[in-house]
C-alpha cells in the first residue's frame, strides 16, 4: 500500500498509508510529523490513545494538500509504526540549507 504524506488545514502533517475514496480519505497506521528541535523531525503515531489509531476517515475539504513522502522518510515510517516518537537517523539536506533529519 502506498504511502503519502498529508498536510492538513490545521498545519499537522500526517504520514499515512491511505485509500481515496470519493469524498474523503482513509489513513490507515497514521503518523504526525513533529520537530524535535535543532532541524530534526520525529515521527509519533496519531491518535495513538484511541480506537481510530488504525484508520480514520477525513473529509478532502480538510486536506490542504498531498505529496510524495522522501524515501529515507517512508522507510523510516515503515519501521517505526506503533513503537512511539522517533527521531529517524540519516541526515537528508534537500533545501539548500536547511537540514532537517528524517
Amino acid at each position: 500500500m502506498n504511502v503519502k504524506l498529508f498536510r492538513l488545514n490545521s498545519g499537522e502533517e500526517i504520514l499515512a498509508r491511505f485509500e481515496e475514496q470519493a469524498d474523503s480519505w482513509l489513513l490507515k497506521d497514521p503518523a504526525i510529523l513533529i520537530p524535535v528541535g535543532e532541524g530534526n523531525i520525529g515521527l509519533m503515531p496519531w491518535l495513538m490513545y484511541s480506537k481510530a489509531a488504525k484508520g480514520v476517515t477525513i473529509p478532502k475539504t480538510f486536506i490542504a494538500f498531498t505529496v510524495e513522502p522522501l524515501d529515507e522518510l517512508k522507510t523510516q515510517y515503515d519501521s517505526s509504526l506503533n513503537r512511539g516518537l522517533v527521531t529517524p537517523s540519516k541526515a537528508v539536506d534537500k533545501t539548500g540549507g536547511l537540514k532537517l533529519t528524517l
